[in-house]
């Protein structure tokens, strides 16, 4: 493959030759002209689909086919109508070419019609909104394409009258795709197809799911996560999905009709996990449960019966475990983390705390945990972030990350490997078609991979990720997506076999170390405040786990429902996904302030020690277990410690705290209700306390003066015995006769 930067620099620059010479370089048959075709640039009054294409490359011998769909979008009839196959002559050799021609408007003249006799699709009249199909079937030898190899156009013309218009050879409907031609015994190349299995999940202030209609929708029949999985399971050769567990979460909440956080004993009832598996949370409630549009209100999760709706997220995790063990299943780090925002700052323990989290949720779907990749959306990341990725953890980055590469795997001892992505096969085909429709990425996939394969980079894999949020659109399953996908000279692998066949070196031959990461990237990161959001909310769940001695999960729940908030997908809205996991922090902070402490305000101790007496309520309806802190600012009252106390849902207990002090004074007390590691809950009770050494006092002043009296009573009894010796007996009196 040629070089992404000169690639995109010649797409751009072809693509303005065909909009200026498209006449010279492609010639439509008949009396209208291609400055007339391309004239014409408001939207075409017919809608054209392709559907199908047999086959999918060009044969050398038999039949090419298409068939699709023609809706009438205007408000006038179309009658006589015929679909034309059209083709070009010339074949694009090059990716530049190609991403050049996908680029094109889709009135630009791209190709000749073939309006012989038997060749076209006579399909009569259409009223307004009405559909009909069409089918164009033409031998190879009367395509007008040579031997040459490469890629050439090919689609469908629709032709008709109307009142407004009349008739005339300007097509009223077209549709595009693109399809190779390689001559045989051309050396075998290898693909890489990696299917991101993602979505935006957000959740609410209670833990349930928001946009809770569009999920239902997405993993109901025809949805298009319920697409994407059906697509996958029609799988022949090995893919790589790469999947955010948080996406399983939020299916697993539609199947548990989106209860909220559960703080019950684990594996209590209240919604069940669907198909008798465990939930996310390892309890009934979702992995991070979260309201629908209309918000928390209700918890539909008490029904009797699941809804339909519930039903159908069963079924599609089913059969997401079915197809698991049949493809390379990686994870991203969970809630696909913005990790260029969270590596290299003070928060990047967040990175490891999500891989984690993945590997967690998925053990708890009965899943093997799968290998943790990183997996950017734009496809860059900093060289800050990226040396301190896990080394064992492949990066997926763009060939413009590190567009002087040659190879596809980047090694470096010590440093986590980067696998160079394409970065326009993936872009799907070109308009007027839906660009990402299954049998438009088969095409530009197929086209792709046909001019690596005729490149001198042949030997290398070629690594394609298809979109992000990849909806294959409803006709997939006629696309025949792996079918085509079925030539001699493809070679289907997975990821982990294209990162174990990289070469260790200290860096690419090219010398190049640093990735491009340019600064448009670096203000889209998300802003500390969105990890700092994180980081609250985990810390809050932890003390919230704590406290609930029968629930040995809920705290990994919130740490999941933390980790959305610093997800890659909330870029474009951070402060929303910041004031989101607020709410979820301030909904747990006032469930732990249930359990409060009562006590009185004024206690008065007569002696050095004495009893504090208070109450310690639960509000909640689940057992918890509490701890009690004091607080004064005075050294002269010590209040012990007790241990943590179990209350069951709603009780009450009396505590009683030793308090001891050796000075006389009032004492200011906060008790402040803990959990088990003496972290605060929220609720805190003041009260003042009274001391006085009165006893030691009292004892003092009575023993002095019991020393003084029993002093007084001896000298006493010495002073009168000491007289009555001294006159051996009573004195007698002065002037009394004896």
């Amino acid at each position: 493959m040629t070089r992404p930067v000169l690639r995109r620099a010649a797409a751009c620059l072809l693509a303005a030759v065909l909009a200026a010479t498209g006449t010279a370089l492609l010639t439509p048959a008949g009396p209208a002209t291609a400055a007339s075709e391309s004239a014409n640039s408001t939207r075409s009054p017919l809608r054209v689909s392709v559907e199908t294409m047999t086959p999918s490359v060009l044969p050398p011998s038999g039949r090419v086919t298409l068939t699709g769909q023609v809706t009438n979008r205007s408000q006038e009839d179309w009658t006589s109508l015929r679909a034309y196959l059209f083709t070009s002559r010339t074949p694009m050799t090059s990716a530049d070419e190609l991403a050049a021609a996908a680029a094109t408007s889709e009135f630009e003249p791209v190709g000749e019609r073939l309006t012989s006799d038997g060749l076209y699709d006579d399909l009569g009249d259409l009223a307004p909104g009405e559909t009909t199909s069409y089918r164009v079937s033409v031998p190879r030898r009367s395509l007008g394409i040579g031997s040459a190899p490469g890629v050439y156009w090919i689609g469908v013309h629709v032709l008709g009258g109307s009142d407004s218009t009349g008739r005339d050879t300007v097509a009223d409907g077209r549709a595009r795709t693109f399809v190779p031609q390689l001559p045989q015994g051309t050396t075998p190349t290898r693909l890489a197809l990696v299917v991101p299995v993602k979505n935006e999940v957000r959740r609410g202030a209670a833990g349930r799911l928001l946009g809770l209609p569009g999920w239902q929708r997405s993993v109901g029949t025809d949805g298009r996560l319920d697409r994407l999985l059906n697509l996958s399971g029609r799988a022949t050769a090995p893919i790589t999905w790469v999947v955010d567990p948080a996406v399983l979460d939020a299916v697993t909440s539609v199947a548990q009709d989106n209860p909220k956080i559960d703080p019950g004993p684990d594996g209590s009832a209240g919604g069940g996990s669907p198909s008798a598996s465990p939930s996310p949370s390892g309890s009934t409630s979702p992995s991070a449960g979260a309201s629908t549009d209309q918000g928390d209100a209700g918890d539909v999760s008490s029904a009797a019966e699941p809804s339909p709706q519930a039903v159908a997220a069963r079924a599609w995790l089913e059969e997401f475990r079915r197809q698991a063990p049949t493809h390379e299943v990686t994870t991203v780090p969970y809630g696909d983390l913005d990790v260029a925002a969270a590596l290299g700052t003070p928060l990047a323990g967040l990175y490891q705390q999500a891989t984690d989290l993945s590997a967690l949720a998925m053990t708890a779907l009965g899943l093997e945990a799968g290998t943790p990749v990183v997996d950017p959306v734009s496809g860059r990341l900093p060289d800050t972030a990226l040396r301190d990725v896990d080394p064992r953890t492949p990066v997926l980055l763009s060939e413009s990350a590190f567009p002087r590469a040659q190879r596809t795997v980047l090694t470096r001892d010590g440093r986590a490997p980067v696998v160079r992505t394409d970065d326009e096969a993936g872009d799907g085909g070109p308009r007027p078609n839906s660009r990402y429709a299954a049998l438009a990425m088969r095409q530009r996939l197929l086209s792709d991979a046909a001019l690596h394969a005729l490149s001198s980079d042949a030997a290398r894999p070629l690594v394609v990720s298809t979109p992000p949020y990849w909806d294959p659109g409803s006709a997939w399953a006629s696309s025949d997506f792996f079918a085509g996908l079925d030539q001699p000279w493809l070679r289907l692998t997975d990821l982990p076999s294209v990162v174990s066949g990289g070469e260790l070196a200290p860096a690419d031959a090219s010398g190049e170390r640093t990735p491009v990461y340019p600064r448009s990237e670096r203000r889209a990161e998300l802003p500390a405040s969105n990890l700092q959001a994180t980081r609250r909310l985990a810390g809050t769940g932890s003390t919230y786990g704590r406290l609930l001695p029968d629930n040995d999960t809920v705290q990994h729940v919130l740490d999941r429902v933390a980790m959305l908030a610093s997800s890659q997908n909330v870029r474009d809205d951070p402060a929303g996904a910041v004031r989101q996991a607020d709410s979820t922090t301030g909904y747990l902070r006032a469930q732990m302030q249930e359990v409060r402490i009562e006590g009185p305000r004024f206690v008065m101790m007569s002696g050095e020690q004495g009893p504090i007496q208070i109450t310690l309520v639960n509000g909640l309806d689940q057992p918890v277990r509490v701890g009690i802190a004091a607080q004064t600012r005075s050294s002269g009252l010590r209040i012990s410690r007790i241990d943590p106390v179990t209350l069951g849902p709603g009780k009450r207990t009396a505590i009683r705290l030793k308090a001891s002090s050796n000075d006389i004074g009032v004492h200011a007390v906060t008790l402040v209700a803990t959990d088990t590691e003496g972290n605060p809950l929220g609720s805190l009770t003041q009260l003042s306390v009274r001391t006085s050494r009165v006893s030691t006092v009292v004892w003092v002043i009575m023993a002095a003066g019991a020393v003084l009296l029993f002093l007084a009573i001896a000298v006493r009894l010495f002073r009168r015995v000491r007289r009555r010796r001294a006159t051996h007996g009573p004195r007698l009196q002065r002037g009394v006769d004896a």
